[in-house]
């Protein structure tokens, strides 16, 4: 069976044009439409998490934290987990706070990775971008970064995990 995927094209709103593509083995879930995912926001030297705790691993995350996270996904069942970044959101943001220091953009940076029942990215997709390099080096560092699996019912699972950025230059 084949799906269309073009969900988060619709979220964006402003302009920017989405491929859609088909795919013939579609995730278990997929990222809710009427907001984009993490929505952590960087500044020349700053950056906070208005969702999630960025230095903790999935099972460190409090119950609230947790909850936050799957609410990111179209109704996920009680005792499924969506993936995570294994060593949690503070080495990527690291890495895109770096990358903003030397590149200067602005603008807002969605993403989506594909991850496979090992933890393994096996796809970045770009929704939206302040710039063609930008978009290279963060999803060279989001496809390299290893994952804790998805969870869809007790087993390891392939499943979507977006990631958001709204890079500022500040005053």
């Amino acid at each position: 069976m084949k799906t269309i995927i073009c969900s988060l094209a619709l979220v964006l709103g402003n302009g920017i044009a989405a491929s859609c593509m088909a795919q013939s083995n579609p995730s278990d879930y997929t990222i809710r439409e009427d907001e984009p995912g993490v929505n952590s926001h960087i500044r020349r030297t700053l950056m906070e998490s208005k969702t999630i705790a960025v230095n903790k691993r999935y099972h460190e995350l409090s119950a609230e934290d947790r909850a936050e996270l799957h609410s990111w996904w179209e109704s996920m069942p009680e005792g499924d987990e969506p993936p995570f970044p294994a060593y949690g959101l503070k080495p990527v943001h690291s890495a895109m706070l770096e990358a903003q220091s030397m590149l200067r953009v602005e603008g807002e940076l969605y993403l989506v990775a594909t991850v496979d029942s090992n933890g393994e990215v096996i796809q970045v997709k770009a929704v939206g971008s302040p710039s063609p390099e930008m978009t290279k080096f963060a999803a060279s560092v989001i496809g390299v970064t290893k994952f804790k699996p998805a969870i869809c019912g007790g087993k390891p699972c392939k499943m979507d995990y977006p990631f958001s950025y709204k890079f500022t230059m500040g005053p």
